[in-house]
Protein backbone atom coordinates (compact mmCIF):
# COMPACT_ATOMS: atom_id res chain seq x y z
CA UNK A 1 0.00 0.00 0.00
CA UNK A 2 1.60 3.62 -0.91
CA UNK A 3 1.83 5.80 1.80
CA UNK A 4 -0.65 8.88 1.27
CA UNK A 5 0.18 12.55 1.86
CA UNK A 6 -0.97 13.77 5.85
CA UNK A 7 -3.27 16.71 4.80
CA UNK A 8 -5.69 13.28 3.20
CA UNK A 9 -5.98 12.37 7.48
CA UNK A 10 -6.02 15.56 9.26
CA UNK A 11 -6.62 19.11 7.22
CA UNK A 12 -3.78 20.79 9.51
CA UNK A 13 -0.68 19.10 8.66
CA UNK A 14 -0.28 20.94 5.84
CA UNK A 15 3.05 21.09 3.56
CA UNK A 16 3.79 24.72 5.16
CA UNK A 17 3.35 23.66 8.46
CA UNK A 18 5.32 20.35 8.08
CA UNK A 19 8.10 22.92 6.16
CA UNK A 20 8.12 24.88 8.95
CA UNK A 21 8.88 22.09 11.50
CA UNK A 22 11.55 20.55 9.13
CA UNK A 23 13.29 23.06 7.74
CA UNK A 24 14.41 24.12 11.79
CA UNK A 25 15.36 20.42 12.37
CA UNK A 26 17.80 20.27 9.65
CA UNK A 27 18.71 23.49 10.32
CA UNK A 28 19.46 22.68 13.91
CA UNK A 29 21.10 19.52 12.99
CA UNK A 30 23.06 21.13 9.96
CA UNK A 31 24.64 24.00 12.52
CA UNK A 32 24.90 21.34 15.00
CA UNK A 33 27.52 19.03 12.74
CA UNK A 34 29.23 22.23 11.31
CA UNK A 35 30.48 23.52 15.43
CA UNK A 36 31.19 19.69 16.20
CA UNK A 37 33.99 19.01 14.61
CA UNK A 38 36.68 18.74 16.59
CA UNK A 39 39.15 15.83 17.30
CA UNK A 40 37.31 15.17 20.16
CA UNK A 41 34.45 14.65 18.66
CA UNK A 42 32.65 11.23 17.55
CA UNK A 43 29.25 10.20 16.17
CA UNK A 44 28.00 9.71 19.78
CA UNK A 45 28.57 13.70 20.89
CA UNK A 46 27.46 14.76 17.47
CA UNK A 47 23.81 13.38 17.62
CA UNK A 48 23.85 13.36 20.97
CA UNK A 49 23.85 17.40 21.02
CA UNK A 50 21.90 17.11 17.91
CA UNK A 51 18.75 15.58 19.43
CA UNK A 52 19.39 17.89 22.72
CA UNK A 53 19.30 20.64 20.57
CA UNK A 54 16.46 19.87 18.13
CA UNK A 55 14.50 18.74 21.07
CA UNK A 56 15.20 22.05 23.26
CA UNK A 57 13.89 24.15 19.67
CA UNK A 58 11.13 22.38 19.34
CA UNK A 59 9.87 23.11 22.94
CA UNK A 60 11.38 26.73 22.53
CA UNK A 61 9.15 27.10 19.15
CA UNK A 62 6.23 26.16 20.61
CA UNK A 63 6.33 28.11 23.56
CA UNK A 64 7.05 31.49 21.33
CA UNK A 65 3.66 31.36 20.02
CA UNK A 66 5.49 32.06 16.71
CA UNK A 67 2.87 29.44 14.89
CA UNK A 68 -0.57 29.49 16.17
CA UNK A 69 -0.76 26.47 15.43
CA UNK A 70 1.97 24.94 16.78
CA UNK A 71 1.84 23.51 20.45
CA UNK A 72 3.51 21.61 23.33
CA UNK A 73 2.13 19.10 24.82
CA UNK A 74 4.84 17.19 26.72
CA UNK A 75 8.37 18.42 27.35
CA UNK A 76 10.11 16.01 28.56
CA UNK A 77 12.82 13.60 26.86
CA UNK A 78 10.23 11.78 24.75
CA UNK A 79 9.32 15.65 23.41
CA UNK A 80 5.64 16.13 22.32
CA UNK A 81 4.31 19.08 20.13
CA UNK A 82 1.02 19.43 18.27
CA UNK A 83 0.18 20.90 14.61
CA UNK A 84 -3.60 21.73 15.67
CA UNK A 85 -4.93 18.90 17.49
CA UNK A 86 -2.19 15.99 16.28
CA UNK A 87 0.76 14.70 18.35
CA UNK A 88 3.34 14.35 16.62
CA UNK A 89 7.17 13.14 18.03
CA UNK A 90 10.51 13.33 16.42
CA UNK A 91 13.03 10.87 15.88
CA UNK A 92 17.26 10.30 13.63
CA UNK A 93 15.97 7.04 12.41
CA UNK A 94 15.06 5.26 9.03
CA UNK A 95 11.50 5.63 8.61
CA UNK A 96 10.92 2.40 6.77
CA UNK A 97 12.82 0.33 8.91
CA UNK A 98 12.68 1.91 12.54
CA UNK A 99 15.03 0.42 15.16
CA UNK A 100 14.79 3.04 17.90
CA UNK A 101 13.65 1.59 20.98
CA UNK A 102 10.98 3.90 21.57
CA UNK A 103 9.88 5.00 18.17
CA UNK A 104 6.71 3.16 18.33
CA UNK A 105 5.67 3.82 22.41
CA UNK A 106 3.41 6.46 22.77
CA UNK A 107 3.28 8.20 25.75
CA UNK A 108 0.06 10.35 27.02
CA UNK A 109 0.48 12.84 25.03
CA UNK A 110 0.86 10.71 22.13
CA UNK A 111 -1.66 8.21 22.30
CA UNK A 112 -4.68 10.06 21.44
CA UNK A 113 -6.08 7.68 18.59
CA UNK A 114 -8.55 5.30 18.51
CA UNK A 115 -7.17 2.20 16.85
CA UNK A 116 -7.97 1.46 13.22
CA UNK A 117 -5.49 -0.15 10.78
CA UNK A 118 -6.47 2.04 8.04
CA UNK A 119 -5.32 5.34 9.59
CA UNK A 120 -2.56 6.81 11.73
CA UNK A 121 -2.55 6.47 15.23
CA UNK A 122 1.02 7.90 15.86
CA UNK A 123 2.81 10.37 13.46
CA UNK A 124 6.48 11.08 13.60
CA UNK A 125 8.95 13.34 12.19
CA UNK A 126 12.20 11.47 11.40
CA UNK A 127 15.51 13.03 10.81
CA UNK A 128 17.31 9.74 8.30
CA UNK A 129 20.99 10.38 8.06
CA UNK A 130 23.10 10.60 4.70
CA UNK A 131 24.42 7.13 4.47
CA UNK A 132 27.41 8.07 2.10
CA UNK A 133 28.91 11.78 1.97
CA UNK A 134 27.55 12.35 -1.64
CA UNK A 135 23.59 12.13 0.00
CA UNK A 136 22.15 14.42 2.25
CA UNK A 137 20.16 13.82 5.31
CA UNK A 138 16.72 14.49 4.96
CA UNK A 139 13.53 14.79 6.81
CA UNK A 140 10.33 12.79 6.46
CA UNK A 141 7.01 13.05 8.20
CA UNK A 142 5.55 9.73 8.80
CA UNK A 143 2.43 7.98 10.11
CA UNK A 144 1.76 5.15 11.29
CA UNK A 145 -0.87 2.57 11.87
CA UNK A 146 -1.67 0.35 14.94
CA UNK A 147 0.07 -2.39 12.81
CA UNK A 148 3.21 -0.63 12.68
CA UNK A 149 3.07 -0.30 9.13
CA UNK A 150 3.67 3.76 7.10
CA UNK A 151 0.33 4.27 6.03
CA UNK A 152 1.33 8.35 5.22
CA UNK A 153 4.27 9.97 4.30
CA UNK A 154 5.77 13.70 3.35
CA UNK A 155 8.79 14.60 2.76
CA UNK A 156 11.16 18.24 3.22
CA UNK A 157 12.36 19.66 -0.13
CA UNK A 158 14.27 22.75 1.02
CA UNK A 159 13.60 24.61 -2.53
CA UNK A 160 10.38 23.53 -3.38
CA UNK A 161 7.13 22.40 -1.96
CA UNK A 162 6.24 18.53 -2.70
CA UNK A 163 3.38 18.14 -5.60
CA UNK A 164 1.25 15.09 -4.71
CA UNK A 165 -0.99 13.63 -6.83
CA UNK A 166 -5.33 13.77 -6.38
CA UNK A 167 -6.77 11.65 -8.01
CA UNK A 168 -6.12 9.28 -11.15
CA UNK A 169 -7.38 11.48 -14.10
CA UNK A 170 -4.40 12.45 -16.24
CA UNK A 171 -5.03 15.47 -18.27
CA UNK A 172 -5.06 15.23 -22.77
CA UNK A 173 -1.66 16.70 -24.02
CA UNK A 174 -2.51 20.03 -25.94
CA UNK A 175 -0.32 21.12 -29.01
CA UNK A 176 1.21 24.51 -28.45
CA UNK A 177 1.50 26.57 -31.83
CA UNK A 178 5.06 26.81 -33.72
CA UNK A 179 6.89 30.39 -32.35
CA UNK A 180 8.31 32.49 -35.47
CA UNK A 181 11.73 33.24 -34.23
CA UNK A 182 13.69 36.04 -36.49
CA UNK A 183 16.98 37.79 -36.07
CA UNK A 184 16.17 40.93 -34.77
CA UNK A 185 18.18 44.18 -36.72
CA UNK A 186 19.58 46.88 -35.32
CA UNK A 187 16.95 49.16 -37.47
CA UNK A 188 13.93 46.95 -36.04
CA UNK A 189 15.47 47.45 -32.64
CA UNK A 190 16.01 51.69 -32.82
CA UNK A 191 12.29 51.66 -34.58
CA UNK A 192 10.83 49.86 -31.42
CA UNK A 193 12.64 51.70 -29.33
CA UNK A 194 11.56 55.65 -30.99
CA UNK A 195 15.19 55.67 -31.51
CA UNK A 196 17.61 56.77 -34.82
CA UNK A 197 20.67 57.13 -36.02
Amino acid sequence: MAAAHPIQFYADLTDDRLRAIASELMNVRAETLLELNSQFDCNYTRESTAFGRSRNMLIKLAQSRRYDWLSLRHAGMDVTVSIGPVPIRFFRDDADAPEKVGFFRRNAADDLFEKDETRPVMWRFIVEKALTEEDEDRVLFAGYNVYQEKVAEWQYRDSAPMLHSVGDDVPPTALLPKVAIDVRTDDAANAKDGTSD
